[in-house]
């Protein structure tokens, strides 16, 4: 009976000491982990190379290129792609190993992550986030626009069962510094114009009507109404900070 094909984990880190180990953990099934780590002063290193982990220190550049830069060092027949603050359930291990055995694989996979937040995980559509995780080293790349990476995959994509749970945020105050620091880079892929004013307004509007009314917010509670608002905060901020450089611009750097 042949070997299974060689499975990769790769991910990125800086100071994730609270959740790397579970991440490396829960990727039992991988056969290499590859981490590229920003400079973390924290203890994440140290525990990462003590679970088996390659870990290559690197300034951070964005995060496409960084996760570009753990794909390139990966050497099994798959990549896994996770966060350092998500962890692959068991039965999604299973699942990854039975697939990548059948000669029917296709060249990629989406895996829905569950976000867990406020002592609750949003397992409603609210978040129907379904990324592509899983590809054939060969056939895939990373892509998107910063800060918002994304796996391209050439030839066929299908989707699992299992899940990946994501804990994103250790509270409501790490949750708007993500938004901060995130709204920032975003507002740096664009360039502002004569309709980013409007954009300040309607696309928050439509963010939170998306998130609290379409996709069912409403359903979650209190919970979910969180969920639409900070949606559509995010949205407003990038926009706010559009605005503010078309404003620096018009002034010559100089607000009046």
């Amino acid at each position: 009976m042949s070997e299974r094909p060689k499975i990769s984990l790769i991910t990125i880190t800086r100071d994730e000491e609270a959740l790397i180990g579970q991440c490396l953990k829960s990727a039992w099934f991988c056969d290499e982990k590859i981490i590229i780590d920003s400079f973390s002063t924290d203890k994440t290193v140290e525990i990462a190379r003590s679970l088996g982990a390659n870990v290559v220190p690197h300034e951070f550049t964005n995060y496409v290129k960084q996760k570009q830069m753990a794909l390139d060092r990966a050497t099994g027949d798959w990549v896994l792609l996770m966060d350092a603050d998500e962890q692959a359930t068991h039965d999604l291990g299973e699942e990854i190993i039975r697939t990548i055995s059948s000669p029917a694989a296709a060249n990629g996979y989406r895996i829905r992550r569950i976000l867990y937040h406020l002592g609750h995980y949003y397992s409603h559509a609210i978040y129907p986030d379904t990324p592509v995780r899983l590809f054939r080293r060969e056939r895939g790349h990373i892509g998107g626009r910063d800060p918002h990476d994304k796996v391209v995959v050439e030839g066929r994509v299908e989707r699992l069962d299992g899940q990946i749970l994501h804990f994103s945020y250790r509270d409501i105050a790490d949750h708007v510094a993500t938004i901060n620091r995130f709204s920032t880079r975003a507002a740096m892929e664009q360039e502002p114009n004569a309709f980013t004013p409007f954009k300040m307004i309607l696309n928050p509007a439509w963010r939170f009507f998306n998130f609290y009314i379409i996709r069912g917010g409403f359903r979650d509670g209190g919970r979910g109404l969180y969920a639409a608002m900070t949606a559509a905060f995010y949205v407003f901020l990038k926009y706010a900070k559009l605005y503010e450089r078309r404003l620096k611009s018009d002034t010559g750097g100089k607000y009046t």
